[in-house]
């Protein structure tokens, strides 16, 4: 068997051992992590919030027992904060910790994509291109979205963004490269989600993601390497740029507010106010 077609099927051992991160989570524990997740990610859950059981009961519609297991899961990958004789909170937002994750991000991709580089055949390509044509189509239906449509857009750049990154590393054959991958692309667009204005900085980006194409599917290792690391220092520089537009801003969201104390159920399922929101950097 050809290295390319070794890499390319599941693996029975790693963290997920082979299971697609998109698989419906088989526990009531696994669902409900995978939920409140997405709503600490999107900003439906703002940092610093806490996190009561009485409130995220009501929100998932859970038990005590699955919803502190789901708690300890999110925990373990930084989203959550525990506090002694306190319960939880949403992690908060950190400058260091956002240079911190995206220099590491860039060296893992860095990693995967040129081992996937030099393992991937045709299926590696062809994932590869597929991931970047539906990348290519949700940045044209971000920049031509209205104010309504435009949270749903933002979802869906994402989910293509990550897929064409994950595409990428997809040969590389470690599953931990990739399981760590997605908990490093979890925090970072967790920033760019308060941070950024999407369509300006898809539309920019799209040209540094068909360099970063025609790289790799001309499987030069150093080249598509070279503009992978522009590519995240980029987004470091532009993402720090935004946090420090307004500085009162990013210490309303740095620091552990504990808006959820007061606050009844209906502040979890929606983001706060953002009063004096900066302008974003694109």
């Amino acid at each position: 068997m050809s290295s390319s077609q070794s890499s390319n099927r599941p693996v029975a051992w790693g963290p997920r051992a082979g299971v697609p991160r998109d698989d419906m989570p088989r526990t009531l524990a696994g669902q409900t992590a995978r939920k409140l997740r997405q709503d600490i990610i999107q900003g439906k859950l703002q940092p610093g919030e806490r996190l009561t059981f009485e409130r995220l009961t009501r929100m998932y519609e859970v038990g005590s027992s699955p919803l502190r297991e789901a708690l300890f899961q999110v925990a373990a990958e930084g989203l959550v904060h525990g506090e002694d004789h306190k319960g939880f909170i949403v992690a908060p937002i950190n400058l260091g910790e956002m240079m911190d994750v995206s220099s590491l991000r860039a060296q893992l991709e860095m990693f995967a994509a040129s081992l996937s580089i030099e393992h991937g055949g045709e299926e590696w390509e062809t994932r590869v291109l597929s991931a970047s044509h539906r990348l290519k189509r949700a940045e044209v239906a971000l920049r031509q979205a209205g104010p309504e449509q435009r949270r749903a857009a933002e979802d869906d750049w994402e989910q293509r963004h990550r897929e064409f990154h994950y595409a990428l590393c997809s040969a590389c054959g470690s599953p931990w490269a990739l399981h760590f991958f997605d908990q490093l692309y979890d925090q970072l667009e967790r920033y760019r989600r308060h941070f950024w204005q999407y369509a300006e900085r898809a539309e920019a980006a799209d040209d540094e993601h068909e360099s970063i194409l025609q790289a790799a599917l001309a499987h030069d290792r150093e080249k598509t390497t070279s503009l992978l690391k522009a590519h995240f220092q980029k987004q470091a520089a532009l993402t720090t740029d935004a946090m420090q537009v307004d500085p009162q801003r990013l210490q309303e969201i740095s620091s552990p507010a504990m808006r959820g104390e007061e606050a009844g159920g209906a502040s979890a399922t929606k983001p706060a106010p953002r009063r004096g929101r900066p302008r974003r950097v694109a």
